[in-house]
């Protein structure tokens, strides 16, 4: 009998595993079959935000130590016997929800289970906004912001998760630097309309959001982890997806003359 796990990213393309068992009595997979699949679910890993260290980990493991892998944040090239798979990984955001799924099909598999848990579905769009206008006017407040500027923050947030530039193939620097930009400049409105806000705090708040923390924590472990390589790239990736950030705001500050 099979099994499917379906999974959707953010940009709207699916992603379907498909795992084949030969009885659902705890069968096991093809190697072959369970080889690509393992493959497969470290590149996901690594596009939904997780280390390379647990992609090449989520390989070896599925295939019991047997066989080679090699990964980047780019590429992944794996080797098992006569079988070789290349891939090539194009990361465009973080999903710490998907990134849970995976890990639970990558746990059921490495230990020859059929019972997948954990597939709650927790990336629909009304959760993902919500959670962003709390995010954001939490940070707002922390920052020293009020209510007021805690909820423009909040608003903002909304506004560029829903915004189609968001959806469009950009990579992560486009991506960060047109967000941060129409974030900042959208924090000027409610002065514009009169009202008494602290522009600096909903802009922190704001671009809270796009800060590249988790991938700086991820190019730590890979450095601690021997894994130099990988470790470099996520984090030279960071500081220019910071840099991106920094860029925004100041062109967006420059426009209304305030630096």
């Amino acid at each position: 009998m099979g099994g499917y796990f379906q999974s959707k990213k953010s940009n709207g393309y699916l992603h379907i595993f498909q795992i084949s068992y030969k009885n659902i009595n705890g069968g096991r997979m093809e190697n072959e079959d369970k080889f690509k699949l393992s493959v497969d679910l470290a590149v996901q890993t690594i596009e939904c935000g997780g280390e390379v260290s647990r992609a090449e980990e989520t390989i070896r493991r599925i295939n019991d130590y047997k066989c080679n892998v090699f990964a980047t944040t780019s590429l992944i090239v794996a080797q098992k016997g006569k079988d070789t798979q290349v891939r090539r990984i194009y990361k465009d955001n973080v999903n710490l929800s998907e990134l849970a799924r995976i890990n639970s099909v990558s746990r059921a598999l490495a230990n020859e289970s059929t019972a997948i848990k954990n597939f709650v579905e927790y990336d629909k769009p009304i959760i993902e906004h919500i959670s962003n206008f709390f995010a954001t006017a939490s940070f707002s407040l922390f920052f020293g912001g009020n209510l007021t500027d805690a909820l423009f923050a909040g608003l903002i947030s909304i506004v560029i998760s829903v915004a189609k530039f968001n959806k469009i193939e950009f990579n992560i620097f486009s991506k960060n630097l047109v967000s941060a930009f129409i974030a900042t400049v959208l924090s000027f409105i409610p002065s514009i309309l009169g009202i008494s806000v602290h522009q600096d705090k909903i802009i922190i708040g704001t671009i809270m959001l796009l800060v590249p923390g988790l991938t700086v924590v991820n190019a730590i472990r890979d450095m601690m982890n021997s894994d130099l390589l990988a470790g470099m790239s996520e984090l030279f990736g960071a500081v220019m997806s910071a840099l991106s950030i920094a860029f925004a705001v100041a062109g967006a500050l420059w426009l209304f003359d305030k630096i």
